[in-house]
């Protein structure tokens, strides 16, 4: 099993296609959240770049590997590689929580005893933009309260997916 070198560049690819798979939102539409870098940096900077570098690493092995196979391949083997390993997965956990609700979860001791914890492995939100771009507004087609007003009038019209009652 070959070492896929990283460049800063490189590693933030590696870091949206990891979290392409980890959220189901692709590519184009994480990046334009203008999250990509800004949850990259505070992966670095939570975890350091030797487990970052290694969770990059683990995740591009298996992409590179399931690349031309079937989407359900890939899952199985994301799952069983990166998911279900002791080392990879509370941190693959994590990316998900940034992602989806802009925020980071303290590292379960056993881990943080294993591979190290920096000063900002505690439970946080990551910033205002994070909460305001995390992709639970998307996915609840609804809008960060406090943070972008859908407009005014916006109540008397139902969010997408929710059928209107008919009066009779």
């Amino acid at each position: 099993m070959a070492t896929i070198p990283f460049t800063a560049s490189s590693a933030v690819t590696e870091f949206a296609e990891m979290s392409e798979t980890l959220t189901g939102f692709d590519v184009v539409e994480l990046e334009g959240t203008g999250l990509v870098g800004p949850l990259y940096d505070e992966l670095l900077s939570t975890i350091g770049s030797r487990e970052a570098g290694k969770l990059l690493g683990a995740s591009s092995r298996v992409h590179h590997e399931y690349a031309r196979k079937d989407r359900d391949a890939l899952d199985r083997a994301f799952r069983e590689a990166i998911l279900d390993d002791d080392r990879y997965g509370p941190v693959a956990r994590n990316v998900v929580k940034m992602w989806y609700l802009g925020t980071w979860s303290q590292l379960p001791r056993a881990w943080r005893d294993a591979y190290g914890a920096t000063s900002l492995d505690t439970d946080r939100v990551i910033s205002a933009t994070a909460y305001r771009e995390s992709l639970v507004w998307i996915a609840g087609h609804t809008h960060p309260m406090g943070a972008k007003a859908p407009g005014h009038g916006s109540w008397s019209v139902p969010p997408l997916g929710v059928d209107r009652a008919v009066a009779p």
